[in-house]
């Protein structure tokens, strides 16, 4: 608000000098001293004619000298006309351009409303050249994302192939250990089975310790467990229908009350790696119980060994 008033003040006072200073000029610098000075130039002899020829000059008539005395005035009234009314165009024609110099500090609405639109296209310019950059980063920032995500996911993938080639190298070398395992104990016998021919009767991933020779699935002691101090009260067959043989090892919580909480197959010992296998073992167990302890900790582990036969 102040700015504004002290803009006001100044234009007004401006105006003011320029006023008076125009004012002093025309009362003290256009006025006509009088009497008027005479007029000078070059100093010509007198004659009525371009052309003559003697020393001495022709006595003058009357009539010339009453023409000349008579003309000299009216010659002289108008000069001094004339310069007034110069002095009087050149005043106004002063104080008219200082008027228009006055004025062009003073823009036009319409140049104001051009200069503000130029303003407002620069700005609206400059917001879609920022909103464009933000796109930009965004889009670059969602790629950077999805390159780390991509490396991550081949990151788990070669774990994963790590362990799956880990696993299957440990099956392979119990598979080893375990080939020809029946035959090489203390034992004098070189044949057992049920059928008419000599042999060792059996399936090679079957159970040393079951008596079953022929059938499919799990004998009655194709199911072992260990849980130091428990006792088992139910350990369900798995069900599957696969042509698959093989030792599936699950590892098992139990808590106090003797409920399986979690089971987890593939644990070592086991010699297949089939998943199909896997969760039928893994379903197997977790509908296992055993006997409740309050002495026992709360969560206690152990183990649940399937044996899975061919058909």
């Amino acid at each position: 608000m102040s700015n504004s008033k002290g803009k006001r003040l100044g234009f007004v006072g401006t105006i003011g000098f320029h006023i008076a200073l125009l004012a002093l000029l025309f009362f003290l610098g256009f006025s006509t001293p009088l009497p008027l000075p005479e007029e000078e130039g070059i100093l010509i002899n007198f004659g009525n004619s371009n052309q003559g020829f003697g020393q001495r000059d022709p006595a003058p008539s009357r009539a010339s000298k009453s023409v000349s005395a008579v003309s000299s005035p009216a010659v002289q009234a108008q000069q001094s006309a004339s310069k007034a009314e110069q002095s009087k165009s050149i005043a106004s024609e002063k104080i008219l351009t200082q008027d228009t110099e006055d004025a062009s500090y003073i823009p036009s609405a319409k140049k104001i409303a051009a200069k503000k639109a130029e303003i407002e296209k620069n700005k609206k310019i400059k917001e879609e050249q920022d909103r464009l950059q933000k796109i930009e980063q965004e889009k670059k920032r969602q790629e950077e994302i999805q390159k780390q995500q991509e490396a991550e996911r081949q990151r788990l993938a070669e774990i994963e192939r790590i362990r799956k080639a880990e696993r299957q190298e440990k099956i392979a070398n119990i598979n080893n250990k375990a080939k020809n395992v029946f035959g090489q104990g203390n034992s004098s016998n070189s044949s057992q089975g049920i059928s008419s021919s000599s042999g060792n009767q059996g399936a090679p991933n079957g159970s040393v310790d079951s008596d079953n020779y022929t059938g499919s699935g799990l004998g009655s002691k194709g199911v072992s467990y260990s849980l130091s101090g428990r006792n088992s009260l139910s350990i369900p067959k798995p069900q599957y229908q696969l042509q698959e043989s093989g030792k599936v090892v699950v590892e098992i919580t139990v808590d106090k009350t003797g409920k399986v909480v979690s089971a987890r197959p593939g644990m070592p010992g086991s010699t297949t790696s089939n998943s199909t296998l896997f969760d039928a073992a893994k379903k197997a167990a977790m509908k296992a119980t055993f006997n409740s302890d309050n002495t026992a900790p709360a969560y206690q582990q152990g183990s649940i060994t399937y044996h899975f036969q061919l058909d």
